[in-house]
């Protein structure tokens, strides 16, 4: 296999084998990245069928709406050249984020507040990921091992340097476990993450773990748009307000002209996932114009309900210590509530992290992947920390909302609790209410 090289200002660099654990937005960025720096890459996933434009059950929030907002946008168009272009012709639909959203907040219509060009896409998220996996297997430099799971890592005599993994195959239990090398092994595997046993069982200090849950849940329905259904708005969002008005709702275009409708509740007001209980919570939204719009819709399949939504960073950023050539993104380090959409570009933002401290690597003139995790993790604790915080300001706001997160040591509140991100990842200091790109994500 011929390798591509890495050429910077120092020196010419080719790593060797890369292994990724997990085959969603981050691992498959994540792996992108890597065929610019390593001879292979091994994607790692334990559903059997990865890239499918089906539901797979290790993303149970892939049934809900997503929104990936301009920044992500961005940044998965540069690592995939024409992806925007491509999820258009398979049905994505484009949106003019100032016109084309019917926004409903504080007791009122209003236009988004935007300053600039704002478009983005509307799909299902397998629409996007199995485009997003196609192109990442096409790679030659690329190999899928599917329907096994990790089973813990493993490390030179020394236990500072890890050799691979080990793994197990989830359904054919006669099977032995096996082991698979890897220069640099990428923990991607989201929420459920085992990094933090991995590492406590090779001696390394865990990550701190902070929490911050104001008990949102979501319920979510496919329906088939109306024919001849006409209307200014693509998306309609009606927010919840804090402290009272804990229940919204979202229609949000995606491919073969369907609408995916989810109902929202904060501070445990949870939506339900009965047939008639869902349009009654629709119908008690305070503007029943998303109710109006979906009452005489066909629904396709029953409303199905998430409530897993609570903010959760592994402080990876601050270990005393680092297993050299283990690093770890994406859902397993930074978990946000699904509601303020800001999960999938999080998980882009990790990849252009992982990419700038690659580059770095390369510049420092160092042999190896020495120093590479530690200078890894405390950048996305850099860069997708301010997402962190844009998220877990909001949810202050409620009542309920119980938390164990001691950001303000790092980022105190009053420089973030009205920021929001925008569209060139910049930090804007403005009112983040009228904002209603930012819903709903994995």
């Amino acid at each position: 296999m011929q390798a591509k090289t890495v050429k910077s200002k120092n020196s010419t660099k080719t790593y060797g084998h890369a292994v990724v654990i997990g085959t969603g937005i981050a691992g498959l960025a994540a792996a992108q990245v890597l065929t610019a720096y390593f001879e292979e890459i091994t994607l790692v996933d334990r559903d059997e069928q990865s890239g499918s434009s089906e539901f797979r059950s290790g993303v149970p929030q892939a049934r809900h709406a997503h929104t990936l907002l301009p920044l992500g946008q961005t940044i998965l168009e540069r690592l995939f050249p024409g992806l925007i272009d491509e999820l258009i012709e398979n049905g994505a639909i484009l949106v003019d984020n100032n016109h084309e959203i019917a926004f409903y907040n504080e007791g009122h219509w209003q236009a988004p507040n935007t300053r600039r060009k704002n478009t983005t896409i509307s799909s299902s998220r397998p629409l996007l990921e199995a485009a997003i996996y196609r192109r990442v297997v096409e790679n030659p430099k690329v190999s899928t091992l599917n329907g096994y799971e990790v089973t813990g890592l493993a490390t030179e005599e020394s236990k500072k340097r890890i050799t691979g993994v080990n793994l197990k195959h989830r359904h054919d239990h006669s099977e032995a476990e096996v082991f698979l090398a890897g220069d640099l092994v990428v923990d991607a595997s989201g929420r459920n993450s085992q990094a933090p046993r991995w590492l406590a069982e090779l001696s390394f200090t865990p990550p701190e773990e902070w929490k911050v849950n104001s008990f949102a849940g979501y319920s979510t329905r496919l329906y088939q748009k109306p024919a001849g259904f006409a209307t200014n708005w693509k998306k309609l969002y009606i927010r919840p307000n804090a402290p009272e008005g804990t229940r919204g709702g979202l229609i949000m275009p995606v491919e073969d002209d369907l609408w995916h409708v989810t109902l929202i509740g904060e501070a445990g007001d949870y939506p339900p996932t009965s047939d008639v209980e869902y349009l009654e919570f629709a119908r008690s939204l305070p503007s029943r114009r998303l109710y109006e719009a979906i009452k005489h819709a066909q629904p396709l399949g029953k409303p199905a309900g998430f409530r897993r939504t609570e903010n959760r960073v592994r402080r990876y950023d601050r270990l005393p210590s680092y297993l050299e050539g283990f690093i770890v993104m994406g859902d397993a380090v930074y978990t946000l509530n699904p509601v303020y959409a800001q999960g999938m570009t999080a998980a882009a933002v990790g990849s252009q992290a992982l990419e700038r401290a690659l580059n770095e690597q390369v510049d420092s003139g160092i042999t190896g992947l020495d120093g590479l995790a530690e200078a890894f993790q405390r950048r996305l604790g850099q860069e997708v920390g301010r997402l962190w915080h844009s998220t877990v300001s909001k949810e202050w706001d409620w009542s309920v909302t119980e938390m164990d997160d001691n950001t303000e040591e790092i980022y105190p509140y009053s420089e973030m609790s009205n920021d929001s991100i925008t569209g060139t990842g910049e930090i804007d200091i403005k009112s983040r209410r009228n904002q209603p790109e930012m819903v709903m994500a994995g």
